[in-house]
């Protein structure tokens, strides 16, 4: 006798497919002209799971205020829903997200992909009730760098990172995933023969620039695991300049 939930389950993933095919290619048919989202951007919007923890980098008269939050979900085309809770802490971040105002939002998609994903869209409407909601534009270009060296859709940064905790042997390689002209964030694999680096370690960051080197000094102030690679929030020591240059070849929307 046929297996007829089993039938129904796979009749139902099957139209659920179609059903996100037809969107996706309604979505690019429909803004070719105006967007310039391809396949795979829309694909890793896609993948992006509810609840799903994005950084926000919110424009201000001063410097950028980031927090991070929720991810709620999309309306495609449309509009996307980050959670923006209404408690006493986050007033000052409520303030800012002014209609019109351009907020920046990054993340993380894990798996084969290892990618940094962002890009740059206008707050819409925040509401407070029923649920603190911030709803903004839908965007309208994507930027990414791999986090892995034979997974890259765009290039990163790629740099040598130097320092006492290393071994004089070992060529210890990352990629930066975040910058300012203050400080950055890189992602080093996770290996046995290189040590977490502590908080305060000083550290030297080497990376190509015109086929020539450049090196600028950090210090580590604070790190994270996830997955298989280490996170290294850096606070520059070099000066302007040396900054400059490396911002002038950052591919991710800063």
């Amino acid at each position: 006798m046929p297996d007829r939930e089993g039938f129904v389950s796979r009749h139902k993933i099957g139209y659920i497919e179609s059903k996100y095919n037809k969107n996706v290619l309604k979505y690019m048919s429909e803004n070719a002209v105006s967007s310039q989202l391809n396949r795979e951007d829309v694909d890793n919007l896609c993948a992006l799971p509810p609840g799903a923890v994005v950084d926000l980098q919110i424009t201000t008269p001063t410097a950028p205020k980031r927090v991070k939050t929720a991810y709620v979900g999309m309306e495609m085309a449309t509009c996307m829903i980050f959670q923006i809770p209404t408690s006493a802490k986050w007033i000052v971040v409520r303030d800012l997200l002014t209609v019109g105002n351009d907020v920046v939002v990054r993340f993380v998609l894990e798996g084969d992909a290892g990618q940094v994903i962002a890009f740059r869209v206008k707050v819409l409407k925040l509401l407070a009730k029923p649920s603190g909601l911030l709803i903004t534009s839908f965007p309208r270009r994507i930027e990414s760098i791999g986090l892995r060296a034979n997974k890259r859709a765009q290039p990163g940064i790629a740099v040598k990172v130097s320092c006492e905790s290393f071994p004089e042997s070992e060529h210890v390689t990352g990629i930066i995933v975040d910058i300012s002209n203050d400080g950055c964030r890189i992602a080093l694999p996770l290996k046995p023969e290189w040590p977490i680096m502590i908080d305060e370690t000083k550290i030297a960051l080497v990376y190509s620039t015109d086929g020539k080197e450049a090196t600028l000094n950090a210090t580590v102030k604070n790190h994270q695991l996830e997955s298989d690679f280490v996170y290294y929030g850096l606070k520059f020591d070099s000066d302007d300049d040396a900054v400059n240059a490396l911002l002038a070849g950052h591919t991710l929307i800063s």
